[in-house]
């Protein structure tokens, strides 16, 4: 019984180890379900901030379109005063170098434009690239935080039913060195019993001796006795 009961002494150490490491896992399941989740909105941050990019450089597409809309008239309107200054002469040539160099500029700020304007594009592509592997990212999180949740409802599961087995081991145990001591309280009241039984029996022969012995006084006297009849007669 003692045997046994250190036995589950052990057994409930175990469970109860068991439990505080199911436990402390819990913790730390939790721990990453809040990084996991605060991680999925910094993502969500991340798109809306990416949108809102990407929106900025639609309207600075449209701005450049604007842009080299006007360079273009303004090349148009350069090209229409340099003739019209050649129809002038003489008179015309200062106003001539002037629309040369205005045409130029329109053509300069249409090329800027222009170059400006594939620049946007490869940005707009690059952060519609972006945001498409923001988005899957973020499902990833979201299917990561859906599986922690899982994976923390068994861990919590777990902890308690080792809660449970720990109580129950513990109350075993105590019934256990009930038992043993009920058992050990019967061990030594048999002892004493087999004592008390013993003595019994020693006092029994020794009554049993003094009666004997009783017996055969008894029975020598009453012999005695009748010789002297015998020889009266």
């Amino acid at each position: 019984m003692e045997e046994t009961a250190a036995a589950l002494e052990q057994i409930t150490t175990t469970v109860q180890d068991a439990a505080k490491r199911a436990d402390d896992a819990g913790k730390l399941v939790e721990k990453t379900r809040g990084g996991v989740e605060y991680s999925g909105r910094l993502m969500q941050d991340a798109v809306q901030a990416m949108m809102a990019i990407e929106k900025s450089a639609d309207e600075m597409g449209n701005i450049i379109s604007v842009i080299d809309e006007i360079a273009f008239q303004t090349n148009l309107l350069a090209l229409n005063a340099g003739v019209e200054a050649a129809r002038a002469g003489e008179a015309g040539k200062g106003f001539a170098v002037v629309a040369q160099e205005v045409r130029e500029l329109a053509q300069r700020s249409a090329s800027a434009a222009k170059e400006i304007k594939i620049l946007i594009a490869n940005s707009g592509t690059q952060v519609q690239s972006g945001v498409g592997l923001v988005k899957q990212t973020g499902h990833s999180l979201e299917s990561i935080v859906i599986e922690v949740q899982e994976i923390n409802r068994h861990v919590n599961a777990i902890v308690e039913s080792s809660r449970e087995q720990a109580t129950g081991l513990r109350e075993i145990n105590t019934a256990v060195n009930v038992m043993d001591q009920g058992t050990q309280q019967n061990a030594a009241m048999v002892e004493q019993s087999t004592a008390a039984s013993h003595s019994l029996a020693r006092e029994a022969e020794a009554l049993n001796r003094l009666l004997s012995q009783f017996d055969l006084g008894s029975r020598e006297g009453a012999y005695a006795s009748g010789q002297g009849s015998s020889r009266a007669a």
